[in-house]
Formats: structure tokens, C-alpha cells, sequence
């Protein structure tokens, strides 16, 4: 009987800790990269995203976690997922990126005018998460302010035309000054591609600095 009580005892102790564990809050992004919670009207976004995930899956909805909401202003009418072969409107699209948790992988749902979808990249989704999504969204906003600032424009008028994963040899990020010795260590990082007009610019980053690269003339 003694033995009995143990295990029950046992028993519910664990399920008190599983109730007890829970989910971190998700979080919205806010356009200049600070963090703040989610606010009533980001709900039915990630109800929506968590919908359309769960379709896509074929899994309940109860089995999915939101990690982040955050605003986004996609380049055209691809919704930062552009299919080869098709064309899209070229024009500023508000919209949204919503990072979703099934287990231990994470995958992003991109909504723009109320169209939400699974957004697969051909790049592995299991390195996404919302840390880095975070980090990503305030360099992006960085390098634009210091592209508006040099060119004395709006930053609105200025966009993130694309961005793709890098490694470099060194702390330099592929842009070396003159007369400095770097320590040989891989880098990852992004370069990041902003338009403004016709021309476009391209930005270096490990997620801690980011830098233009190479250099350029304000004129």
C-alpha cells in the first residue's frame, strides 16, 4: 500500500511539473527591432498563421507554438516568397511574418491583404528562430537608416531588395581595411541588398555589426 501512495504520489507530481512547464510568450517585432507582446489585434494573425500551418501539416492546431509576429513591408506581390517562373506586381506590400514552433522546427507563415501561407525557402527551416529573426529585423532596419542617412533620403524610400547567408574567412566580412591583420575564423552572416530608385546597394553582416560593402559614393 506504502509502495502504492509512493507512485501515485509520484504520479501526480510529474503532471503538476508538465501543467507547470509552459511555452515562452510570443512576441511582436516591432518596424524599428525592439520586442514588445503581442497586442489584441496580432490574435487573429496568429490564429490565422496557425490555421494554415495546421493544413499545411495536417496536425492540430493545439500541437503548434507561435514565437513572433512581425510587420513587414514585402518588395512586391510575391510576399517574400517568389516562385520561379512568375511574375509579380512590383509594389510595396504591408504584411506580416509569423514564426510558428511544431516540436523543436520552426517555420514562417508570410500574410500580405489578408492571404496567409506556408513560406518554404529552399534553405533548411530548422535554422530559423525567433532570436534570429530578431536579430535579423534590426540589422535589416540599421542598414537601412544608414543608407538613407549617407544618401540624405527617406528611409521609407529605401527597401530590402533581398538577402542571402554568407561565410567569410575572417572578422572582416569580405571587406578588409587596409593595413588590418585579421585572425583566420569562419564568419557566418547576410548580405543584405537594399534598392533606392535603380540602384542597388549591398550591406554586410555577422547579426552584431553590419556595414556597408564594399564602400560607396553619396553621389
Amino acid at each position: 500500500m506504502k509502495r502504492m501512495k509512493t507512485a501515485a504520489l509520484l504520479t501526480i507530481a510529474l503532471a503538476g511539473s508538465a501543467c507547470g512547464a509552459s511555452e515562452p510568450p510570443p512576441k511582436k517585432i516591432q518596424a524599428d527591432g525592439t520586442v514588445a507582446a503581442l497586442t489584441a489585434e496580432d490574435e487573429p494573425l496568429a490564429e490565422q498563421a496557425k490555421r494554415v500551418l495546421a493544413d499545411f501539416l495536417d496536425i492540430p492546431v493545439t500541437d503548434i507554438a507561435v514565437d513572433s509576429v512581425r510587420p513587414v513591408e514585402w518588395r512586391d506581390g510575391s510576399a517574400g516568397c517568389p516562385q520561379p517562373d512568375r511574375a509579380y506586381p512590383q509594389v510595396i506590400t504591408p504584411g506580416h511574418k509569423i514564426l510558428l514552433r511544431v516540436d523543436k522546427r520552426t517555420y514562417a507563415v508570410h500574410e500580405a491583404n489578408g492571404r496567409a501561407f506556408v513560406c518554404q525557402q529552399k534553405k533548411a527551416t530548422t535554422t530559423l528562430t525567433r532570436d534570429l529573426d530578431i536579430a535579423w529585423a534590426r540589422k535589416s532596419i540599421e542598414a537601412r537608416k544608414d543608407l538613407a542617412a549617407r544618401l540624405g533620403v527617406d528611409e521609407n524610400f529605401v527597401v530590402v531588395a533581398g538577402a542571402t547567408e554568407s561565410a567569410w574567412p575572417d572578422l572582416s566580412l569580405g571587406c578588409p581595411e587596409p593595413g588590418v591583420v585579421y585572425t583566420p575564423q569562419r564568419v557566418q552572416g547576410y548580405i543584405i541588398r537594399l534598392r533606392h530608385g535603380s540602384r542597388d546597394y549591398t550591406y554586410h553582416t555577422d547579426l552584431e555589426r553590419v556595414f556597408a560593402c564594399p564602400a560607396f559614393s553619396e553621389d
